[in-house]
């Protein structure tokens, strides 16, 4: 309930339109993903249970911003580049630099995110899997 909260009422009311922006410029997005891996590595203890799908997330954002990979709903986009801007941003419900706090917002919209975009990072990492296939055969 809190995650839904936080996403609906305070990232998506800040962050929506960069994110529409950031979903029409995919060359844009590249210096927002370069700033959420490098906090997210940072911080990657603070988001053990989520770790894995934070990543796979990431490399989705990736893939979709250099243009290999093109099957993210639009809904789906805006609601990842929604959570990354809110992650990377120091405008927060709880700032970043309370030590022991500051990422508990944070890991919660990515949480929210993560849970409603489950079916999309199935799909991507069967793309993935599938991709990798094809390079190891030839």
């Amino acid at each position: 309930m809190l995650r839904k909260w936080l996403f609906r009422k305070v990232a998506y009311t800040l962050f929506s339109k960069q994110a529409k922006r950031y979903a029409e410029n995919k060359g844009s997005a590249k210096g927002l993903l370069a700033n959420a891996e490098r906090k997210a590595a940072s911080n990657q203890l603070s988001f053990k249970n989520l770790w894995t799908k934070l990543h796979t997330m990431l490399s989705l954002l990736k893939a979709w911003s250099n243009g290999s990979y093109r099957k993210v709903p639009y809904r789906s986009l805006i609601m990842i580049l929604v959570s990354v801007i809110y992650f990377v941003s120091p405008i927060d419900v709880i700032p970043d630099f309370l030590i022991g706090f500051g990422l508990i917002d944070d890991a919660a919209v990515v949480a929210f995110v993560l849970s409603q975009i489950d079916k999309d990072l199935v799909l991507f990492e069967q793309w993935q899997s599938e991709k990798q296939l094809a390079i190891t055969v030839k």
